[in-house]
């Protein structure tokens, strides 16, 4: 009886940890199928004259499940010093066109979505900076019920300058080029914090670089909105970096030079920091040894006079 018993409770724990994976297993691939989204291009840059017209075809693919997608394009304004962005309320323009139709996107499908862009002549000459958003339309859990789960949002950049002659304003400030004052020659490091604002009525991509001794750092080319202040990293091999120097550094001065371009404009801005490099640590293992020299020199005097 109680051999029958054990058995009993060991089919049953055994079917409920299966029931249990199943249903943890389901939950797994109904989340994953549930919103698997893309589009492309992630980011549209367009300069366009009054007067003229313009279309873009994105692409939306559609790897997840059965899914409802209804479009809006709305302005974004600068969050912070880092590129990020936040969303608006405020539509595009009249004369940004598009099907704002819901669109029905099955498993493994994929559709075009036409946008066209017609300012019309008498358009004032600044940016404006939008997005394209895609929406899912009914959100679903894994129980066929409403939920805020797995309802979400893909969307894509749109930036637009508009000018009669092709030759925007652009124009920048260098906010803050900033590295330690002074550093441990052996151990610490040369971190540059660049801050660039654009004081133009057009976005502009910062060319350039860091130079200091024979070291190079180039600025990441990072898109920065008129208005707005943007902290620039470093690039290597197409990765975004901290601008920090590789090499050991020398005992004195150091100076490094900050160069760039605004877009192709020929106007060249510079900025100098200046680094005083010593080796503390050294000096500070020196004092020891030379303190623990003394220390002891005086300790066999007093064994002596005692």
């Amino acid at each position: 009886m109680q051999l029958k018993l054990k058995t009993i409770q060991g089919i049953f724990i055994f079917c409920s940890a299966v029931i249990t994976t199943s249903f943890f297993l389901l939950n797994a691939v109904y989340a994953q199928n549930a919103i698997s989204l893309s589009i492309t291009p992630p980011l549209f840059e367009l300069m366009i004259q009054p007067g003229k017209e313009v279309k873009q075809i994105y692409t939306i693919t559609n790897d997840g499940g059965d899914t409802i997608l209804t479009p809006r394009i709305v302005y974004f304004e600068n969050l912070d010093e880092e590129g990020n962005v936040s969303l608006t309320e405020s539509e595009a323009p009249e004369w940004v066109k598009y099907n704002k139709n819901p669109i029905s996107l099955k498993n493994g499908a994929k559709t075009n979505f036409n946008v066209i862009f017609s300012p019309p002549i008498d358009t004032e000459e600044t940016d404006h900076f939008l997005t394209l958003v895609f929406s899912t339309g009914e959100p679903v859990d894994i129980l066929d019920q409403n939920s805020s789960l797995y309802k979400t949002e893909i969307g894509t950049n749109i930036l637009i300058t508009i000018s009669k002659d092709g030759s925007p304003k652009k124009q920048a400030e260098i906010v803050e080029f900033k590295a330690p004052r002074v550093i441990d020659s052996l151990f610490g490091k040369i971190e540059y914090i660049i801050k660039l604002r654009n004081n133009g009525n057009s976005y502009w991509k910062p060319n350039g670089k860091i130079i200091s001794g024979a070291e190079t750092l180039n600025l990441a080319p990072l898109n920065i909105i008129s208005g707005s202040v943007r902290k620039v990293p470093c690039i290597e091999n197409e990765n975004l970096i901290s601008c920090e120097l590789k090499n050991k550094y020398p005992i004195g001065k150091i100076t490094s030079s900050l160069e760039f371009l605004v877009d192709d404009d020929p106007k060249v801005y510079k900025l100098e920091a200046v680094t005083y490099a010593f080796p503390f640590s050294l000096l500070v293992f020196s004092l020891f040894l030379l303190t623990m020299y003394r220390l002891r020199g005086i300790f066999r005097i007093w064994q002596r006079r005692k």
